[in-house]
């Protein structure tokens, strides 16, 4: 019986999409439209894209990692809010230690220059599917 249960996880596990990543075709429209909006504010001409223990190169020995988000409180773009919140993340600064950097906040200098976060994916939404909410990506600009 064990053995059909795990050939079972592991055939689910195969028919997942790559890396956890949700199936956009699953995804409520507006979500998707959302997703899609996100994702070209990250690729705009010199934002610097990563992950969670990512490293962001923004050039001249300008090094970012972020380790962590702090708190995310932004509305959901489907409720009404009293206040729009906001999204902070813990970040490893190469040469300059760990700072903390708030999503649309004036840029944070260091040694080696400023920087800003200037996007990050995905949105708050208050339908996200169960377990189809796809890992943080942060966007970075001198």
């Amino acid at each position: 019986m064990r053995a059909i249960v795990f050939a079972a996880l592991a055939l689910a596990a195969c028919a997942s999409p790559a890396g956890g990543a949700p199936d956009p075709a699953q995804l409520p429209q507006h979500i998707r439209e959302d997703l899609a909006q996100r994702d070209a504010a990250l690729a705009e001409p010199g934002v610097v894209t990563v992950g969670i223990n990512q490293t962001a190169d923004l050039g001249e020995g300008l090094r970012v990692r972020p380790l962590e988000v702090v708190e995310d409180s932004r509305c959901p773009q489907n409720a009404r809010c009293v206040w729009a919140g906001r999204l902070r993340v813990r970040v490893a600064v190469e040469g300059a230690g760990e700072r903390e950097v708030i999503l649309d906040e004036p840029a944070i200098d260091t040694p080696r220059g400023a920087f800003a976060l200037v996007a990050v994916s995905p949105g708050p939404w208050t339908d996200w599917p169960q377990n189809s909410r796809p890992p943080y990506r942060f966007g970075f600009r001198r």
